[in-house]
């Protein structure tokens, strides 16, 4: 997981130094405050209430909401090497289950800033570094690692298939409002991404 925004990026304030704890703790607000209300209604004055702290402990931070959010969606980074099963299904069913694990909030949060992602150009270029491009890498490495094993079709535009996958669970997370289940993640790959890389 990535740390909130670096300090040094912040202008100084003065006075005691920052306490990292509560920093965790205040986006660990925003996180809860995300799902429940959805990024319109998400106010500075509820993720200091449900951390226990001061309005203004929330302002020293972050100078408006959209910079609170943008550090909140950081701390969903995923950095995990992408697996090495030894073949090209078995990696992107490995690497599919590490992306559909639900047992943190990141869908859930997502889901609740789709709406403002296309308002928010920042926003939205975060949530382009932070998820999207790792994926996209995770996806471009398993792809090459087959085409090493001899296990694409000559002539594939491999870049492209990279891809496919994760555009389509951002397209039905962020557009449709639905998470992808593993059973349809699995017909993808069996129906459409494994046979156009294999040819």
């Amino acid at each position: 997981m990535s740390t909130p925004q670096d300090d040094a990026t912040r202008p100084k304030t003065g006075g005691r130094p920052r306490d990292p704890d509560r920093d965790r703790a205040l986006l660990a607000a925003v996180s809860e405050i995300l799902p429940e209300v959805g990024y319109d209604r998400l106010t500075m004055d509820s993720v200091a209430a449900r951390a226990g702290a001061s309005r203004a402990t929330v302002y020293r931070r972050w100078k408006d909401k959209s910079e609170l959010v943008r550090d909140a969606v950081r701390m969903l980074a995923w950095n995990e090497p992408p697996p090495d099963t030894g073949s090209l299904r078995s990696d992107l069913i490995a690497v599919g289950a590490m992306y559909l694990d639900r047992s943190g909030p990141r869908d859930a949060i997502l889901s609740a800033i789709a709406a403002s992602i296309n308002r928010d150009p920042q926003l939205r270029e975060t949530v382009e570094q932070v998820i999207a491009e790792p994926r996209r890498a995770a996806y471009a490495a398993i792809v090459e690692r087959a085409r090493e094993r001899g296990e694409i079709a000559d002539g594939v535009d491999t870049e492209l298939i990279a891809d496919v996958v994760p555009a389509m669970i951002f397209y039905r997370l962020l557009d449709l409002g639905e998470a992808l289940d593993g059973t349809y993640y699995e017909r993808i790959i069996d129906s459409l991404i494994v046979p156009l890389l294999t040819g």
